[in-house]
């Protein structure tokens, strides 16, 4: 054990050779990107992105007249005038990763994470860092995604923009033209009104913009806790008297990939409880400034300068939300 390359005393083995340790634009995309494509929401396709954005974008929607484009032939060109342009802006706000690891900290996970059976350490100490603190800063843009923040550093969410789900922070919010519907009437979204839910959340969207039932990709989209409760009904475990489930397995079963009437349920960890909104994936739309060079990635050896024993891990980057056809979907709440 004396000769172990790997002892974790504080003769450390592990010192960052630094010569180049900014990363920016393309170069930062290995680790910025880990932190803003990570969260569920980006990475399973459930909105659409566009990257490459340096401050805003203009998304336009070209809509048609209920009595469409046709018309009687003639010699001449008439225009019926029944297109129209609408127009949604999606502002990015500029965010950062300021983050300070002491090295003795962390470096026994990295060698617990990278050791394999002949000792050999394949990744480098400087991108664990950078990749672990980019995971940590993906769970905080999956919630942002959908609610913002209470301290207003990520702009505005699909479903409020100060970190909470209420009524004045959905009429703020990306989703603010959205048919609302009570989904639960105050009681919450629970294993005996899961089903309900979603079919009053259904019985909307059918009476107010049916239009979206037939567009690719629309679904439901709701968090793990409404989407455990819904199947829980589903196994026979909440209202059915018999108790038997689908095809009388009861809880004996697995749902892989629940839907409702045939149409798929995205579960998106950062959305609130009580909450459930049906649109299409194209619908919703996040962008970023990733592959600019406006990106960027840096990790600072501070050890090598103060005598601490510490890194610094900087992130900077952009990103933000808006829905593209701001009147298609529903959102269900129990406010």
């Amino acid at each position: 054990m004396a000769n172990n390359q790997y002892n974790l005393s504080k003769e450390y083995q592990f010192d960052i050779t630094v010569t180049d340790n900014t990363y920016a634009g393309k170069l930062a995309l290995p680790y910025v990107t880990a932190a803003v494509k990570s969260p569920d929401t980006v990475a399973k396709g459930y909105v659409r992105q566009i990257d490459g954005l340096n401050r805003k974008a203009v998304i336009s929607n070209l809509g048609f007249a209920a009595g469409g484009v046709v018309k009687a032939a003639s010699c001449n060109f008439t225009s019926s005038n029944d297109t129209s342009l609408t127009e949604q802006v999606l502002t990015l706000t500029d965010v950062c990763v300021q983050e300070e690891i002491c090295r003795g900290t962390i470096f026994p996970t990295w060698i617990g994470e990278n050791m394999d059976r002949n000792g050999n350490l394949p990744g480098t100490f400087a991108d664990f860092l950078l990749a672990s603190v980019a995971a940590q800063a993906g769970q905080q843009i999956e919630n942002a995604l959908w609610v913002a923040d209470a301290t207003g550093i990520f702009g505005t969410g699909f479903l409020s923009n100060d970190g909470v789900f209420d009524q004045a922070g959905l009429d703020a919010s990306a989703l603010k033209d959205f048919t609302q519907a009570t989904i639960a009437g105050g009681a919450g979204v629970s294993a005996t009104n899961a089903i309900a839910a979603f079919g009053k959340v259904y019985d909307s969207a059918v009476a107010n913009v049916s239009g979206i039932l037939s567009k690719p990709g629309v679904g439901f989209y709701c968090n793990h806790k409404t989407y455990g409760f819904y199947i829980q009904q589903l196994a026979g475990m909440g209202a059915f008297t018999s108790h038997q489930g689908i095809n009388n397995l009861g809880p004996d079963q697995a749902f892989e990939s629940a839907t409702y009437l045939g149409y798929p349920i995205y579960v998106c960890p950062g959305m609130p409880d009580d909450a459930i909104v049906m649109t299409y994936r194209d619908n919703l739309v996040f962008g970023t400034n990733l592959a600019t060079d406006w990106t960027e990635a840096r990790l600072i050896p501070t050890y090598e300068y103060d005598g601490s024993d510490n890194v610094r891990v900087v992130m900077n980057f952009a990103l933000g939300v808006q829905c593209a056809v701001s009147t298609d979907g529903i959102v269900g709440s129990d406010f």
